[in-house]
């Protein structure tokens, strides 16, 4: 726990996980508080048991953009999170899952549009029809 003064009182924050685990104080500017503050321990442990924290801080120092380490945060968390609820598929099944059901959505929506293709087809001969009578084998046009 930090306890930081800003001028006469004292605000007492938890240090984040990640380095809570390194044993060392939270600095202001951490690049883990945000993804892995005291309450979240079972991302982390997620995050830790999956690429390790060694290979994380690795890969954050090589990140210069603020944007790209935080999307790259986040991307961790997830794939650690979905790795720990399907150890075998993780992100990969719920992506092909994904494409799967758009798949299906396609090949709904192209029946769909055939259908209509084939609606405007018959009132379009439907149309012709009214306009030209067939009269004893003569066509009269209206």
């Amino acid at each position: 726990m930090s306890i930081s003064t800003s001028g006469k009182t004292a605000v007492a924050t938890e240090d984040c996980l990640a380095c809570k685990y390194q044993r060392r104080r939270c600095p202001a500017d951490c690049s883990f508080a945000p993804n892995f503050p005291h309450d979240r321990e079972q991302q982390f442990k997620n995050m830790h048991k999956l690429f390790g924290m060694a290979n994380v801080i690795k890969l954050v120092r090589t990140l210069k953009d603020p944007s790209k380490k935080d999307i790259a945060m986040r991307t961790i968390v997830v794939e650690s999170d979905m790795r720990a609820k399907d150890p075998v598929g993780g992100c990969y099944r719920i992506i092909q899952e994904l494409q799967h059901q758009i798949e299906c959505k396609e090949a709904e929506l192209d029946k769909i549009y055939y259908t209509i293709a084939n609606c405007r087809a018959q009132n379009a001969h439907r149309l012709q029809m009214q306009t030209l009578k067939i009269d004893d084998g003569v066509i009269i046009a209206k």
